[in-house]
Protein backbone atom coordinates (compact mmCIF):
# COMPACT_ATOMS: atom_id res chain seq x y z
CA UNK A 1 0.00 0.00 0.00
CA UNK A 2 1.39 3.56 -1.20
CA UNK A 3 -0.32 6.84 -1.32
CA UNK A 4 3.11 8.79 -1.91
CA UNK A 5 6.20 7.64 -3.77
CA UNK A 6 9.92 7.66 -1.75
CA UNK A 7 10.94 10.67 -2.25
CA UNK A 8 7.66 12.26 -0.26
CA UNK A 9 7.99 9.48 2.29
CA UNK A 10 11.79 10.05 3.02
CA UNK A 11 11.07 14.18 2.82
CA UNK A 12 8.17 13.91 5.73
CA UNK A 13 10.26 11.26 7.80
CA UNK A 14 13.35 13.54 7.48
CA UNK A 15 11.08 16.32 9.20
CA UNK A 16 10.28 13.95 12.23
CA UNK A 17 13.68 12.07 12.46
CA UNK A 18 12.05 10.74 16.11
CA UNK A 19 9.21 9.60 14.16
CA UNK A 20 10.89 6.57 12.37
CA UNK A 21 7.89 4.46 13.03
CA UNK A 22 4.73 4.82 11.04
CA UNK A 23 2.06 2.84 9.84
CA UNK A 24 -0.56 2.54 6.84
CA UNK A 25 -3.80 3.14 7.61
CA UNK A 26 -6.80 2.48 5.49
CA UNK A 27 -9.84 5.12 6.68
CA UNK A 28 -12.68 4.66 4.41
CA UNK A 29 -15.59 5.53 7.64
CA UNK A 30 -14.96 8.80 9.73
CA UNK A 31 -14.95 6.76 13.23
CA UNK A 32 -12.82 3.43 12.38
CA UNK A 33 -9.79 2.49 10.59
CA UNK A 34 -7.46 -0.29 9.60
CA UNK A 35 -4.07 -0.35 10.21
CA UNK A 36 -3.18 -2.21 7.19
CA UNK A 37 1.08 -2.40 7.85
CA UNK A 38 2.92 -0.77 11.33
CA UNK A 39 6.41 -0.36 12.44
CA UNK A 40 5.31 -0.19 15.57
CA UNK A 41 3.29 -3.20 17.09
CA UNK A 42 3.75 -2.20 20.59
CA UNK A 43 1.78 1.16 20.12
CA UNK A 44 -0.16 0.48 16.85
CA UNK A 45 -0.29 -3.32 15.62
CA UNK A 46 -2.41 -4.50 12.56
CA UNK A 47 -6.02 -4.39 12.76
CA UNK A 48 -9.50 -2.34 12.79
CA UNK A 49 -9.88 0.05 15.51
CA UNK A 50 -12.69 2.33 16.69
CA UNK A 51 -10.88 5.95 16.93
CA UNK A 52 -13.33 6.81 20.04
CA UNK A 53 -10.89 3.84 21.66
CA UNK A 54 -8.14 5.79 20.33
CA UNK A 55 -8.33 9.87 20.79
CA UNK A 56 -9.44 11.33 23.33
CA UNK A 57 -12.89 12.49 23.48
CA UNK A 58 -11.83 16.36 22.85
CA UNK A 59 -9.80 15.58 19.82
CA UNK A 60 -12.79 13.26 18.27
CA UNK A 61 -14.80 15.54 16.71
CA UNK A 62 -11.42 17.99 14.56
CA UNK A 63 -10.59 14.14 13.75
CA UNK A 64 -13.91 13.54 11.69
CA UNK A 65 -13.95 17.16 10.46
CA UNK A 66 -10.31 16.67 8.97
CA UNK A 67 -11.50 13.00 7.49
CA UNK A 68 -14.71 14.63 5.85
CA UNK A 69 -12.27 17.09 4.35
CA UNK A 70 -9.33 15.02 2.67
CA UNK A 71 -9.41 15.34 -0.99
CA UNK A 72 -7.69 13.84 -4.39
CA UNK A 73 -4.58 16.06 -2.93
CA UNK A 74 -2.49 15.50 0.03
CA UNK A 75 -3.52 17.07 3.01
CA UNK A 76 -1.81 16.70 6.57
CA UNK A 77 -3.08 16.81 10.40
CA UNK A 78 -1.95 15.97 13.88
CA UNK A 79 -3.39 14.94 16.91
CA UNK A 80 -2.62 12.68 20.13
CA UNK A 81 -3.64 8.66 20.96
CA UNK A 82 -3.45 6.37 23.56
CA UNK A 83 -3.05 2.71 22.86
CA UNK A 84 -2.06 -0.45 25.18
CA UNK A 85 -1.54 2.07 27.90
CA UNK A 86 1.16 4.25 25.86
CA UNK A 87 0.78 7.62 24.57
CA UNK A 88 1.47 9.32 20.92
CA UNK A 89 1.84 12.59 18.65
CA UNK A 90 0.37 11.37 15.46
CA UNK A 91 1.23 13.46 11.80
CA UNK A 92 -0.84 12.30 10.17
CA UNK A 93 -0.59 12.09 5.45
CA UNK A 94 -3.93 11.46 4.06
CA UNK A 95 -5.29 11.05 -0.09
CA UNK A 96 -9.11 10.29 -1.27
CA UNK A 97 -8.58 7.89 -4.12
CA UNK A 98 -12.08 7.26 -5.56
CA UNK A 99 -13.98 5.79 -2.29
CA UNK A 100 -10.68 5.14 -0.56
CA UNK A 101 -9.11 6.87 2.08
CA UNK A 102 -5.76 5.82 2.26
CA UNK A 103 -3.20 7.66 5.05
CA UNK A 104 0.29 7.31 6.13
CA UNK A 105 0.76 7.92 10.38
CA UNK A 106 3.92 8.75 11.96
CA UNK A 107 4.38 7.89 15.41
CA UNK A 108 5.94 10.26 17.36
CA UNK A 109 6.39 8.01 21.18
CA UNK A 110 5.57 10.16 24.06
CA UNK A 111 8.59 9.97 25.10
CA UNK A 112 10.31 12.02 22.13
CA UNK A 113 7.61 14.98 22.52
CA UNK A 114 10.06 17.00 24.69
CA UNK A 115 12.73 16.94 21.57
CA UNK A 116 9.59 17.87 19.46
CA UNK A 117 8.38 20.57 21.35
CA UNK A 118 11.54 21.96 21.96
CA UNK A 119 12.44 22.64 18.64
CA UNK A 120 9.27 24.48 17.81
CA UNK A 121 10.12 26.46 21.42
CA UNK A 122 13.34 27.68 20.22
CA UNK A 123 11.52 28.77 17.13
CA UNK A 124 9.25 30.95 18.78
CA UNK A 125 11.85 32.17 21.34
CA UNK A 126 14.23 33.21 18.31
CA UNK A 127 12.14 35.94 17.16
CA UNK A 128 11.00 38.31 20.64
CA UNK A 129 15.22 37.85 21.58
CA UNK A 130 16.49 38.42 17.67
CA UNK A 131 14.53 41.42 18.03
CA UNK A 132 15.89 42.50 21.48
CA UNK A 133 19.36 41.98 20.28
CA UNK A 134 18.70 44.41 17.06
CA UNK A 135 17.16 47.30 19.98
CA UNK A 136 20.48 46.79 21.81
CA UNK A 137 23.09 46.68 19.09
CA UNK A 138 20.97 49.86 17.78
CA UNK A 139 21.09 51.70 21.23
CA UNK A 140 24.97 50.72 21.64
CA UNK A 141 25.58 52.42 18.13
CA UNK A 142 23.81 55.30 19.04
CA UNK A 143 25.21 55.96 22.33
CA UNK A 144 28.71 55.33 20.64
CA UNK A 145 28.31 57.58 17.95
CA UNK A 146 25.64 60.13 19.23
CA UNK A 147 26.80 63.36 21.06
CA UNK A 148 23.30 64.01 22.32
CA UNK A 149 20.88 61.26 23.06
CA UNK A 150 17.45 61.53 21.70
CA UNK A 151 15.17 61.11 25.03
CA UNK A 152 12.08 60.14 22.90
CA UNK A 153 14.36 58.02 20.86
CA UNK A 154 15.55 55.95 23.50
CA UNK A 155 12.42 55.94 25.20
CA UNK A 156 11.05 53.97 21.80
CA UNK A 157 14.12 51.71 21.79
CA UNK A 158 13.27 50.74 25.51
CA UNK A 159 9.69 50.13 24.43
CA UNK A 160 10.62 47.72 21.81
CA UNK A 161 12.60 45.99 24.56
CA UNK A 162 9.85 45.45 26.59
CA UNK A 163 7.36 44.33 24.43
CA UNK A 164 9.60 41.36 23.25
CA UNK A 165 10.96 40.60 26.73
CA UNK A 166 7.18 40.33 27.57
CA UNK A 167 6.20 37.75 24.45
CA UNK A 168 9.61 35.39 25.92
CA UNK A 169 7.72 35.46 29.31
CA UNK A 170 4.80 34.43 28.21
CA UNK A 171 5.78 31.75 26.28
CA UNK A 172 7.79 30.10 28.95
CA UNK A 173 5.72 30.99 31.18
CA UNK A 174 2.70 29.20 28.87
CA UNK A 175 5.42 25.64 28.91
CA UNK A 176 6.16 25.64 31.94
CA UNK A 177 2.60 25.87 32.96
CA UNK A 178 2.07 23.28 30.34
CA UNK A 179 5.03 20.71 31.80
CA UNK A 180 3.15 21.16 35.47
CA UNK A 181 0.06 19.71 34.55
CA UNK A 182 1.18 17.16 31.80
CA UNK A 183 3.35 16.06 34.86
CA UNK A 184 2.12 12.51 35.92
CA UNK A 185 2.48 13.68 40.18
CA UNK A 186 0.43 16.34 39.44
CA UNK A 187 -2.67 16.84 41.07
CA UNK A 188 -5.16 19.47 41.42
CA UNK A 189 -6.55 20.48 44.82
CA UNK A 190 -10.05 20.68 44.02
CA UNK A 191 -13.60 22.58 45.79
CA UNK A 192 -16.98 22.53 45.37
CA UNK A 193 -18.18 25.84 43.27
CA UNK A 194 -21.42 27.29 41.93
CA UNK A 195 -20.47 27.11 38.47
CA UNK A 196 -22.81 30.23 38.17
CA UNK A 197 -21.51 32.83 40.62
CA UNK A 198 -17.83 31.15 40.48
CA UNK A 199 -18.32 33.03 36.45
CA UNK A 200 -19.78 35.32 37.40
CA UNK A 201 -16.66 36.60 39.54
CA UNK A 202 -14.66 36.09 36.94
CA UNK A 203 -16.04 37.85 34.42
CA UNK A 204 -16.49 40.77 36.99
CA UNK A 205 -12.89 40.82 37.44
CA UNK A 206 -11.49 40.67 34.61
CA UNK A 207 -13.20 43.21 32.74
CA UNK A 208 -10.18 44.55 31.23
CA UNK A 209 -9.51 42.00 28.99
CA UNK A 210 -12.31 43.24 26.93
CA UNK A 211 -12.13 46.71 27.46
CA UNK A 212 -9.75 47.92 25.15
CA UNK A 213 -12.07 46.33 22.27
CA UNK A 214 -15.06 47.75 23.88
CA UNK A 215 -16.49 43.99 23.65
CA UNK A 216 -19.77 43.43 25.65
CA UNK A 217 -19.77 40.63 27.58
CA UNK A 218 -23.16 38.81 28.49
CA UNK A 219 -23.69 35.95 30.89
CA UNK A 220 -26.64 33.75 30.86
CA UNK A 221 -27.71 30.99 33.21
CA UNK A 222 -30.77 29.64 35.11
CA UNK A 223 -29.05 27.31 37.67
CA UNK A 224 -26.79 27.14 40.96
CA UNK A 225 -25.44 23.43 39.97
CA UNK A 226 -21.90 22.66 41.63
CA UNK A 227 -18.88 21.34 40.04
CA UNK A 228 -15.89 20.45 41.82
CA UNK A 229 -12.19 22.74 40.40
CA UNK A 230 -9.45 23.98 40.79
CA UNK A 231 -10.25 27.38 41.03
CA UNK A 232 -7.08 28.85 39.91
CA UNK A 233 -6.82 26.04 36.69
CA UNK A 234 -10.26 27.06 35.23
CA UNK A 235 -9.36 30.57 35.61
CA UNK A 236 -6.42 30.29 33.37
CA UNK A 237 -8.43 28.00 31.31
CA UNK A 238 -11.41 30.99 30.82
CA UNK A 239 -8.04 33.33 30.45
CA UNK A 240 -7.05 31.68 27.17
CA UNK A 241 -10.39 30.85 26.22
CA UNK A 242 -11.56 34.34 26.98
CA UNK A 243 -8.00 36.24 25.25
CA UNK A 244 -8.49 34.16 22.34
CA UNK A 245 -12.52 35.36 21.86
CA UNK A 246 -11.13 39.24 21.89
CA UNK A 247 -7.79 38.71 19.98
CA UNK A 248 -9.96 37.42 17.11
CA UNK A 249 -13.19 39.69 17.14
CA UNK A 250 -13.24 43.41 16.14
CA UNK A 251 -14.10 46.58 18.51
CA UNK A 252 -17.73 46.65 19.52
CA UNK A 253 -18.83 42.73 19.22
CA UNK A 254 -20.35 41.15 21.80
CA UNK A 255 -18.99 37.79 24.41
CA UNK A 256 -21.73 35.65 25.34
CA UNK A 257 -20.95 32.97 28.26
CA UNK A 258 -23.46 30.29 29.62
CA UNK A 259 -23.80 27.45 32.20
CA UNK A 260 -25.86 25.08 31.66
CA UNK A 261 -27.09 21.15 32.94
CA UNK A 262 -26.96 18.49 30.88
CA UNK A 263 -27.38 15.14 32.70
CA UNK A 264 -24.78 14.74 34.83
CA UNK A 265 -22.57 17.47 33.35
CA UNK A 266 -22.00 20.98 33.23
CA UNK A 267 -21.33 22.92 30.16
CA UNK A 268 -19.73 26.48 30.45
CA UNK A 269 -19.54 27.56 26.85
CA UNK A 270 -18.15 31.20 25.42
CA UNK A 271 -19.44 32.30 22.21
CA UNK A 272 -17.60 35.10 20.25
CA UNK A 273 -18.69 37.07 17.01
CA UNK A 274 -14.95 36.88 15.93
CA UNK A 275 -13.67 35.90 12.82
CA UNK A 276 -13.28 32.22 13.12
CA UNK A 277 -11.60 29.38 12.16
CA UNK A 278 -11.19 27.40 9.19
CA UNK A 279 -11.56 23.76 8.75
CA UNK A 280 -7.18 23.45 8.50
CA UNK A 281 -6.70 25.75 11.49
CA UNK A 282 -9.49 23.81 14.13
CA UNK A 283 -8.50 20.59 13.52
CA UNK A 284 -5.15 21.96 14.70
CA UNK A 285 -6.44 23.79 17.53
CA UNK A 286 -5.36 21.17 20.46
CA UNK A 287 -1.71 20.50 18.87
CA UNK A 288 1.08 22.25 20.79
CA UNK A 289 3.12 25.29 18.95
CA UNK A 290 0.50 23.66 15.87
CA UNK A 291 -0.96 25.05 12.76
CA UNK A 292 -4.05 26.84 14.42
CA UNK A 293 -1.30 29.96 15.88
CA UNK A 294 -1.95 33.12 14.13
CA UNK A 295 -1.88 37.16 15.40
CA UNK A 296 -4.75 38.73 16.97
CA UNK A 297 -6.50 41.06 14.76
CA UNK A 298 -4.29 43.54 16.04
CA UNK A 299 -1.26 41.63 16.34
CA UNK A 300 -1.58 40.16 19.58
CA UNK A 301 0.83 37.22 19.18
CA UNK A 302 -0.06 33.76 19.44
CA UNK A 303 2.10 30.55 20.47
CA UNK A 304 -0.22 27.67 19.88
CA UNK A 305 -0.36 26.66 23.28
CA UNK A 306 -3.20 28.45 24.99
CA UNK A 307 -5.82 25.23 23.77
CA UNK A 308 -3.35 22.77 24.52
CA UNK A 309 -3.42 24.22 28.50
CA UNK A 310 -7.01 24.55 28.36
CA UNK A 311 -7.42 20.38 27.35
CA UNK A 312 -4.70 19.56 30.04
CA UNK A 313 -6.76 21.46 32.71
CA UNK A 314 -10.03 20.24 31.41
CA UNK A 315 -8.96 16.47 31.53
CA UNK A 316 -7.47 16.83 34.78
CA UNK A 317 -10.95 17.77 36.01
CA UNK A 318 -12.41 14.38 34.40
CA UNK A 319 -13.97 17.02 31.64
CA UNK A 320 -13.16 17.65 27.71
CA UNK A 321 -13.64 20.57 25.67
CA UNK A 322 -15.43 21.18 22.07
CA UNK A 323 -15.06 23.20 20.20
CA UNK A 324 -17.00 24.49 17.09
CA UNK A 325 -16.32 27.50 14.38
CA UNK A 326 -17.62 28.59 10.85
CA UNK A 327 -14.81 31.51 9.48
CA UNK A 328 -16.59 34.96 9.41
CA UNK A 329 -19.28 33.73 12.30
CA UNK A 330 -17.47 33.19 15.01
CA UNK A 331 -16.17 30.52 17.68
CA UNK A 332 -17.77 28.79 20.24
CA UNK A 333 -15.72 26.93 23.25
CA UNK A 334 -17.45 24.40 25.56
CA UNK A 335 -15.97 23.60 28.78
CA UNK A 336 -17.83 20.23 29.98
CA UNK A 337 -17.62 19.32 33.54
CA UNK A 338 -18.59 17.10 36.09
CA UNK A 339 -21.05 17.83 38.53
CA UNK A 340 -20.38 17.43 42.33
Amino acid sequence: MSILNDEDLLVRLSLFESAASHAWVSWNEANAIHVEKSTCPEMLPEGIYALENLVPKGLLDNLVTYHKSISGSVSESQFTIKNNGLSADIKCASIKKSSQIESLWFVIPEKDNSIFYLQNAAHDFRSPLGSILGVVNLMYHTIQTEEHLDKEEVTTYLDMIKVNTDKTLRLADEIMELAEIESERYELKMVPVVMKEFVQNYLATHRLLTLKKKIKVHFESDNDAKAMVSESKLTRALDNIMSNAVKFSKSESNITVGVEEQGGMLRLTITDEGIGMSKDILKDVFVKFGGSKRAGLDGEPSHGLGMSIVQQIMKLHGGYVEISSEEGKGTTVSLILKKE
